[in-house]
């Protein structure tokens, strides 16, 4: 017989045919979260129990399932995504959860949310500047054009508190990825230049958002616009490489305090 506690979490963990966030089984869902908080969030980004935290692209709410048990007031979760179903189905689910909430963002992206009505370019984050301590994009600058990442870049210096720190995957173009990528060993074969801009690659040129690798030196240059300095960068396997990180590059880096007036 079940407990109360496993019939709420059990509530928090989509139907196989729901999933879209890069999980293929309720198992691997819960997997995906709890590893994620376990081996990224708490020691690499310092992430507290009392801590304001934002997933930007929250998908199905795997991680924040995971943070039901360690975020607690006045720690708070606000999760983001461009599909509407599934916010609606987390706002049902977390009911229960006051600190979590959820937020949808009809923000237009070709391949999540084609009758998006707001250009991304135009889109500001709905909180005021310094509210979190932590913020995630995980699986969503993959999806974008430089342009588009440097405007949601902006947004996540203007919404980081001094010392916060942004946690953000890539496909990152560097000399040794680019000599992976030659050797056609990515697995997205990223063979295309996204519109004449030889620092982008994506995997499919009719549908650039599937899949899109961004130059390293220009990331660097975007987080040194917004005033973050990077401390933490992992490669993952995604172009061939051996890493046990996993597919995806990742980086984070700290919002640096405001210099004092001389």
């Amino acid at each position: 017989m079940s407990t109360p506690q496993a019939d709420t979490d059990s509530q928090l963990v989509p139907e196989k045919e729901m999933l879209h966030d890069g999980s293929s089984s309720p198992e691997e869902f819960i997997l995906f979260g709890e590893s994620f908080r376990q081996y990224i969030l708490i020691p690499r980004a310092h992430l507290l129990p009392t801590a304001a935290f934002l997933d930007l692209g929250c998908g199905n709410g795997s991680l924040a399932r995971a943070l039901t048990t360690f975020l607690t007031p006045p720690g708070r979760y606000e999760g983001i995504d461009v599909n509407e179903a599934t916010i609606a189905w987390l706002q049902q689910r977390y009911a229960n959860y006051p600190n979590f909430q959820f937020t949808h963002a009809n923000v237009y992206n070709r391949l999540y949310n084609a009758g998006g009505q707001m250009a991304p370019g135009d889109y500001r984050f709905p909180f005021a500047d310094g509210t979190f301590d932590v913020v995630l994009l995980k699986s969503v600058f993959t999806h974008m054009p430089p342009k588009d990442v440097r405007t949601y870049m902006r947004e996540v210096g203007r919404v980081l508190r001094p010392g916060g720190r942004a946690v953000i995957t890539y496909f990152l173009l560097n000399e040794e990825s680019q000599q992976f990528i030659d050797k056609g060993l990515d697995a997205h074969r990223f063979q295309h230049v996204y519109e004449s801009d030889p620092l982008c690659r994506v995997a499919n040129p009719d549908m650039p958002e599937s899949a899109v690798a961004h130059d390293e030196g220009r990331m660097r240059r975007y987080y040194a616009e917004v005033g973050c300095s990077v401390v933490d960068l992992s490669f993952g396997n995604w172009c061939g490489r051996s890493s046990q990180l996993g597919h995806q590059d990742l980086v984070i880096a700290v919002k640096e305090p405001p210099r004092a007036a001389v």
